[in-house]
Parts: structure tokens; sequence; C-alpha cells
């Protein structure tokens, strides 16, 4: 089980806020996607779930539990960074398995959850290479890995394809949608391209300066937006908004809501 809860938090940097009372229920399973412009606060609040950042007001709670005061290695998540994150000095499997390692698993243990995920994620040819002998898609693979093998309730990832060329974000994106697939694990995912959120997303949260436009489906968002911002932020190119006003007609004889059109 992950169902991931959020209760009107905020988060605040001195007299700047950032998240501004934020409400959010993510089903176990569930794949949820946020998405929003640079500085809209998505990787901050991924960091706050994760436990990275405090919470200045409100609940965050998994199953029910209230987190909010758990060290993030008691939270039972795993987060998958931009960077990477790897040790330089071990070797991929000791990557994987370290955190095993540190809470104590007997080593046949951590063996065969290595070699699992490893056999996942097509990374057992590579078990015995250090990071600088990888390329960038088999180092995020190992990222992957590793989270894998805590076996947690949440993954976070946090933008984990930027780095990547074209083709392999397009190849590691198939990845991630297979593995949510074959794990059935909650999986909260940050980016800011279009194509990987309407393409992995069960859930899409858009965000704006740290409050929530909208939550839904990929294509409710797409064919039925709130309002104009969600309407020109999703789906690549951007939506053209027709000025109904400027052409002297009225909204009704367009067929168009009037909430959809700038006046």
């Amino acid at each position: 089980m992950g169902a991931l809860t959020l209760s009107q938090v905020t988060k605040s940097f001195g007299s700047t806020d950032v998240i501004k009372g934020v409400d959010l229920r993510v089903e176990d399973g569930e794949f949820c996607v946020f998405v929003g412009p640079s500085g809209c606060g998505k990787s901050t609040l991924l960091r706050m779930i994760a436990g990275l950042e405090d919470v200045t007001s409100g609940d965050v709670a998994i199953d029910g539990a209230r987190i909010n005061d758990l060290a993030p290695a008691k939270r039972e998540i795993a987060m998958v960074f931009q960077s990477y994150a790897l040790y330089p000095h071990l070797t991929v499997r000791d990557n994987m398995g370290l955190a095993l390692k540190q809470a104590g698993v007997p080593k046949a243990e951590i063996q065969a959850a290595t070699d699992k995920a490893a056999a996942m994620l097509s990374l057992a040819p590579l078990m015995e290479r250090r990071p600088a002998e990888l390329s960038g898609g088999q180092r995020q693979r190992v990222a992957i890995g590793r989270a894998i093998v805590r076996r947690p309730k949440l993954f976070l990832f946090d933008e984990p394809l930027s780095n990547l060329d074209a083709a392999l974000r397009v190849q590691t994106r198939i990845e991630i949608a297979r593995l949510h697939r074959d794990l059935g694990a909650t999986m909260i995912y940050v980016t800011h391209d279009q194509v990987e959120a309407m393409t992995l997303a069960h859930k899409i949260v858009v965000l704006r300066a740290g409050k929530v436009e909208q939550v839904g489906r990929p294509m409710d968002l797409y064919n039925d937006p709130d309002n104009t911002f969600v309407a020109g932020f999703i789906g690549s190119p951007q939506m053209n908004f027709l000025k109904a006003g400027a052409l002297g007609l009225r909204s009704d004889t367009l067929g168009i809501r009037p909430e959809h059109l700038e006046i």
C-alpha cells in the first residue's frame, strides 16, 4: 500500500510562501505527474513528501499515517534524482544494495534483491562496473534499481530524464512505464516535459505559483481545462486563444465556454 494524502500543505522560506495550501490525494498504485512552469514549486513539493524539506504547516500522510515528523529514511519512500547521486567508488551492485546493507539486511538477501532489480532493468552485465564506466542512461537505470531494491511504499522521481538525450529519454520513459506496470507501485513524477506527463500519468497535477490549478487524467485536462492557464500549458504545441471581444463576437455564438476565453 502507498496512498498519499496532502492536507493544506504549505512551505515558506522566511517571508516567501512557496507552497500555498496544497490538497491532494494519490491513490495506491497510481502514477501521478507534477507539471508546471519553472519556479512553480513542484520539486519543492516532492522534497517535502520525501522529508528533504520541512513542512511549514499542514499534513503529509501515507496510508493514513501522518509522516511530517518522520526522518526521510523512515518514510518507506525511495527517490530518484535528476543527478543520479551514485557513489563513484562503488560498483553498480554495491550502489544498488547500499541502503539494504546499511539497514543490516543479510548479504544473501541483498544479492537476491539486486539481481532481481538488475534483471528488470537489463543491468545484469554491468553489475561489477563503476558509474564512470556507464552511459547516462545506464546510470539512471542504476539509480532506479537502487530505489526498487528498497521495496518502498512510494517512488518519487525528480525530473529523472532531463540529463538524457532525446533517444534515451524515449527509451527510459518506456522502461519506467513498464516498471510501474510490473511493480504496481505508487509513483510521483516531476517533469517539465509535456510528452512525459501525457504518456506516463494516470493523474496530472498542474501547479502554478505554489497552488494546484487542476488535477485530472491527461485527456481530461487536455479536453476540458478549468482555466486559460491550464489550457495554454497542457499540450504541445500550446493551445491558441481566440479573443472574442476583439472580433466583436459573443462567446456563446462560438460554442466555447466563457471561462476558456481571454476577453
